[in-house]
Parts: structure tokens; C-alpha cells; sequence
């Protein structure tokens, strides 16, 4: 059995993904603040440092589209999005 570096991948309604990791690191350092937790199911809205509000869902990492990766560093798992950025 492999382990995954991470417990919970989530999908914010602003179309990113992050880890667990990336949550707790920005809760921690007061990018975002934590308005609503729902347990079952688990979701999370979130606000972030712009005022604008983000709701965190819990998905699985086989849903990620192409050109976004999960990569760890220094035992810390963070999403990263490859796909090409319009210039709009």
C-alpha cells in the first residue's frame, strides 16, 4: 500500500486546487480565515485576504485535470497548475 503525501485534496470554488497542507499554511498565516465549516460532507468557506469568499470541497486527486500536479517538497504537498494562463 502506497501512502499519499497528503490527506485531503480540496477544489475551491475559484477553480484551484490545493492540499491540506496549503489550507492549514494559509489559515496559519492569515491569508485566509476560516467563516464556515460543514462536517458532513465536508466542505469550507473561506475568506480570503481580499474579502473575497472561496468554498473549499474535499475531491479526489484522480479528478485533477491535465497540467495540474501534486508535488512535494520537504515533506509538504502543494498543487501546482501547469496549464497555460490567458493573457486577457
Amino acid at each position: 500500500m502506497v501512502t499519499r503525501p497528503f490527506e485531503t485534496l480540496y477544489v475551491g470554488s475559484d477553480g484551484r486546487y490545493y492540499t491540506d497542507w496549503q489550507v492549514r499554511e494559509r489559515h496559519r498565516t492569515g491569508e485566509w480565515r476560516l467563516c464556515v465549516r460543514q462536517r458532513r460532507p465536508d466542505r469550507r468557506l473561506v475568506e480570503t485576504g481580499d474579502g473575497a469568499l472561496v468554498l473549499l470541497t474535499p475531491t479526489d486527486a484522480d479528478t485533477l485535470p491535465a497540467g495540474v500536479e501534486i508535488r512535494v517538497a520537504d515533506g509538504r504537498a502543494r498543487v501546482v497548475d501547469t496549464r497555460r494562463r490567458s493573457s486577457e
